[in-house]
Parts: structure tokens; sequence; C-alpha cells
């Protein structure tokens, strides 16, 4: 009997384990289409299909999560493969007083557009802008104050700046304002943007410039503009100085972590592409 009772134990802990794998994956499976305001979107770790009546908080339930379109469209290229690509703001309820917010982006391939996963940016803000510039999703938007109530209207402006790696959106450790990818440069360069403080090191972080050929015709040093010893994106500004340069062809401005353990695990560097002009 005891061994009966246990094989059947057993089985159903196997049905329960293939249901929870089925359900999972079936859950964050994204799927795509010619209109990205009526595909899925991955919020939670959840494929969510925008608009609709929602779906059960949980089974049986009478709440209902609903996710739809916001808007605040930008477009823009955000993969490197040259297509128009769109980002914008989500919004989602699951019941209760919130309404959470979150950024995506729609990625072009061919006819149809994918859903990338969503990045959270609060509760009842105050969505403002978005634009995609150089390779990077900004959303602007406003936010209570640290301890304002909830019934404070937000006042206070924050931006994030996402950037797709791997085929995930996620927040960019640094944003090149200047130059813009793909502009003819000259010397001297002025490099100016945001970086997160943790990407600086005694208020620095080094910056260098690589031609058509691979060969490094400048290096200088991006520079904070304010306390860098924080969490958040700081501003900073570099000068690069070449000569020796071809007269023409694409190279790349890189930007690098300032590393001072020397640990691989905390390399970290992104490029820009840069025209040469003569």
């Amino acid at each position: 009997m005891k061994k009966i009772l246990l094989t059947l134990a057993v089985i159903l802990i196997i049905v329960v384990a293939a249901f929870v794998l089925f359900g999972k994956e079936k859950e964050t499976k994204i799927s795509g289409g010619e209109n990205y305001q009526d595909i899925s979107y991955e919020v939670g770790g959840i494929a969510t299909k925008l608009g609709g009546a929602g779906v059960e908080a949980v089974p049986g339930s009478a709440t209902k999560i609903v996710t739809n379109y916001f808007g605040n469209e930008a477009k823009g290229d955000l993969n490197g493969d040259g297509v128009e690509d769109v980002g914008f703001f989500i919004t989602q309820t699951t019941g209760g007083s919130g309404t959470f917010y979150y950024a995506v982006a729609a990625v072009k391939n061919g006819d149809n557009y994918e859903g990338t996963n969503a990045i959270f940016l609060g509760d009842r803000i105050a969505p403002q802008t978005a634009e995609i510039r150089n390779g990077i999703l900004i959303v602007n938007y406003a936010e209570r104050r640290p301890g304002d109530p909830m019934t404070t209207s937000p006042s206070m402006g924050r931006s994030k700046y996402l950037e797709i790696r791997s085929g995930k959106l996620e927040e960019s450790p640094v944003f090149v304002e200047t130059p813009s990818r793909g502009s003819v440069i000259l010397s001297p360069l002025k490099v100016e943007g945001v970086a997160k403080g943790t990407w600086f090191f005694e208020a620095s972080f080094p910056v260098s410039l690589i031609d058509p050929y691979g060969k490094t015709v400048a290096t200088g040093i991006a520079t904070a503009q304010g306390d860098w010893m924080t969490t958040d994106y700081v501003r900073f500004s570099a000068s690069l100085e070449f000569k020796d340069a071809p007269q023409s062809g694409v190279g790349k401005l890189i930007l690098k972590k300032d590393n001072p353990s020397g640990l691989p695990e905390n390399e970290d560097l992104r490029g820009i592409p840069v025209v040469f002009g003569g």
C-alpha cells in the first residue's frame, strides 16, 4: 500500500512540474506582428499582449491584470541594422490603485515587429517624452521626490537611457550626446554625454579613437562634470586631438569603464561609429 501511495505521489509531482514548466515556457514566449501596438511584450517575465480585457491575476480571480499601450513614441535604429525601430510607454493595472508605467521597444524584423522586455519606470509617474539617439532609447518622465506621499504630483524629472544588448532591453551605463553616430569628425573632437557614476574612478574614465584600420589615433580622459560618487548618471566631457588620421573611412569612438581592480568581470565599454573627414 505504501509503495502504491509513494508511486502516486511521484507521478503527481512529475505532472505538476511538467505543468509548471510548460506554463512558464508558454507565458514567456513573445509573439510579434505587423502592428507593434498589438503584439506581446515581456512584463515581469511574462509575455503580455497589449490591450484587451486583460488576464486573471490568479486563476479564478475576478481581478484582472490589464496592460495597455500608452504612447509618446520614439522612432529610430536601436540594434544597428539600419532599420527604424519604435520605443514607447505602456501601462499596467492590477486591480488596485496603482498604475505602473514601463518602457518597451518594438524591433523591426522584415515586415514584422518583435516586442522586447519591459523596463519598469514607476507607479503613477508623469510620462513626458521619448527619443532614440545614437542607438539609445531615452525616456523622460517625472516622479515623486523621496518621501513624498502618493497623493503628491510627480515633480522631479528623470531620464532612463535604454539599449538593446543580446536581444534584451536594459539600462545603458553610458550615453554619448555628441558626436552623433555616423557623423563626420575633425580634430579636436569634443565628446559629451552622461555615464553612471560606477563608470568613473577618481572622476574620470578613458576614451580613445580608432581609425578604419584598427589603429588608435587618439586617447583621452572623460572627466565628470559633477559628483561622481553615485550610482546615478553624471555628465562628462572629453577632448581628443588627432593628426595622423586617415582622410576618410569609418572609425570608432571607444568609451571604456575605468577599472582599477583589473578584474575581467568589471570591464565594460561602448563604441560609437564615426566618419573621418580629413
